[in-house]
């Protein structure tokens, strides 16, 4: 079958090329129209072909020219391949069939021949082939032979003029040209609705091969911003990297003076000075934490750790062990329900529920021991934290950019931090294909979710290409 089917489509690529001109290939309207009056033509000369038989194999029988069948065949087959004009073409196969059928029609008896009928086919040729005004005019043109047929009729000679004959020659004029209309006009408006069908589906084909054009461009200019995007982020990644573990060599060397003028001068020093050198011992203290802190944050997704699965109640007690003091110092109490295995970096899981938790724990309200609740929701195709406290809360306003990197809602005076945490979070959550967010809530303290997939990300040790803060 398979073999089948190639030598037909080869058939008919050879058809197509020795018949019909390259401009109608494209379009498979045009081509299948194309086809049919080409058909058409090769009919004829098939006709021409049988009679030239006939009138070899037997002499004596009466019928028409081969030779003038075969040669309007072959004319008009030419006529279409060299132009590929279906008005021409269709208007000329009109013309050949309004001849050979009127000439049918004098020799078998006039307006009561049935070859008159036949004569219907050239308007219906003119229409399908050319364009309905052409129909109209052949059409025109059959009513008018209808006419000249009655007029002859009734003007014959011995015509006795009888009323019976009368309503012969007027029944048949009225029946043949209100059939010709009649289907003429069937036609015509059944042509009419195809074309409007195919107009409109040329018109939605063009609008979709747009939109086509259109998404491609959009698709080529996102991956274009996609490659930029890596390249600014695994930029950004290389400054931040470089920039916290240069800037560390400096801040240790003004740190080391600052403790032996100190030791050096510790007696002979006044107050304001000391309380100044106080101010940059702090500073360096900060901004040491800072830049550990920010090299922490631009080594995430770069990690060599082999992923692998995870009791997350196991990272929880990590995570409990390494907070026991500052728990201890606040009286802190954390619940959770049990905790799901997930297929991940034990190290970023570590830091991701540490940086929650005493966030948690840092923004506390005075006098009020903190309360902890971790629920963990197992949804159909990802894996749903709930992280709630009974702190300070977030600002409505701020629960958005609260995840940007150095993003600080108080003064540090008020509560010490880099900014960090809560950004690193995010970039743990965002690298694995999850989301994070802050909960709206009317209740005091504040909940923060995060999704993760149940299917891990393909690219989850790649650097997430949003860029934070």
């Amino acid at each position: 079958m398979h073999y089948l089917f190639q030598i037909y489509h080869f058939l008919g690529k050879k058809y197509d090329s020795c018949f019909i001109a390259i401009e109608l290939t494209h379009s498979p309207l045009h081509l299948r129209k194309a086809r049919v009056l080409v058909f058409i033509h090769l009919f004829l000369i098939a006709i021409g072909v049988a009679f030239w038989v006939a009138n070899s194999l037997y002499p004596s029988v009466d019928s028409p020219s081969a030779f003038i069948g075969v040669a309007t065949g072959l004319m008009l087959t030419f006529i279409f391949k060299r132009f590929g004009n279906f008005w021409i073409s269709g208007n000329l196969l009109a013309f050949v069939l309004f001849l050979l059928f009127l000439e049918a029609v004098f020799a078998t008896g006039g307006l009561y021949s049935d070859n008159l009928l036949w004569m219907m086919a050239t308007p219906l040729t003119a229409l399908l082939f050319a364009n309905p005004r052409s129909g109209m005019v052949w059409l025109g043109m059959l009513v008018g032979v209808t006419f000249y047929l009655y007029f002859l009729d009734y003007q014959s000679p011995g015509h006795f003029k009888s009323q019976t004959e009368d309503l012969d020659g007027l029944y048949y004029l009225i029946t043949y040209s209100g059939l010709f209309i009649m289907l003429i006009g069937i036609v015509l408006i059944f042509a009419t609705g195809q074309s409007m069908i195919i107009k409109a589906l040329d018109a939605k084909q063009k609008e979709l091969s747009k939109q086509k054009l259109e998404l491609t461009r959009q698709k080529e200019a996102l991956m274009e911003a996609e490659l930029k995007l890596k390249a600014i982020n695994k930029e950004l990644e290389h400054f931040a990297y470089s920039a916290s573990h240069d800037l560390k060599e400096p801040l240790r060397m003004i740190g080391s003076y600052v403790s032996l003028i100190k030791r050096k001068f510790g007696t002979e020093l006044d107050a304001s000075t000391v309380e100044y050198m106080g101010f940059i011992t702090d500073g360096v203290s900060r901004m040491e934490k800072m830049l550990n802190d920010l090299l922490q944050y631009s080594r995430l997704g770069r990690s060599n750790e082999q992923l692998r699965d995870h009791d997350i109640n196991d990272t929880l007690l990590v995570v409990m062990r390494n907070l026991m003091a500052a728990m201890e110092t606040t009286n802190t109490a954390i619940y959770s329900n049990q905790l799901p295995v997930l297929h991940a970096s034990s190290v970023e899981m570590v830091q991701l529920f540490q940086n929650l938790i005493s966030n948690s724990i840092k923004f506390r309200r005075p006098e009020i021991p903190p309360v902890i609740g971790i629920t963990y929701h197992d949804d159909t195709d990802r894996h749903r934290f709930m992280i709630m406290d009974n702190g300070i809360g977030i600002p409505e306003k701020s629960k958005e950019t609260v995840f940007n990197i150095f993003e600080k809602l108080h003064s540090i005076q008020e509560y010490e931090g880099s900014g960090i945490g809560l950004a690193t979070c995010k970039k743990i959550v965002n690298n694995m294909g999850g989301k994070i967010w802050v909960e709206p809530e009317k209740t005091d303290g504040t909940t923060f979710v995060f999704t993760l997939p149940k299917k891990p990300k393909a690219n989850q040790n790649q650097p997430d290409l949003q860029h934070q803060g």
